[in-house]
């Protein structure tokens, strides 16, 4: 199976940026990945940046 890979993505004046992303380890379960994705949303959270997570990355992103 496919790992899964989760990206943090906010919404600025200028349009949706990607600020994050994170992949399964292979050795990870599905609930530990979430726990730690949800604890790093907290992190980014706290710090001013209201992220949110996302199955899709800018496109930017993906061509860096």
């Amino acid at each position: 199976m496919k790992p899964e890979t989760i990206y943090l993505n906010m919404r600025t004046s200028q349009g949706v940026e990607t600020v994050d992303e994170f992949t399964q380890e292979p050795n990870q379960n599905w609930r530990e990945f979430r726990k730690y994705v949800r604890q790093m949303v907290n992190e980014y959270q706290m710090a001013g940046m209201n992220v949110y997570r996302s199955s899709r990355c800018t496109k930017d992103w993906r061509e860096n």
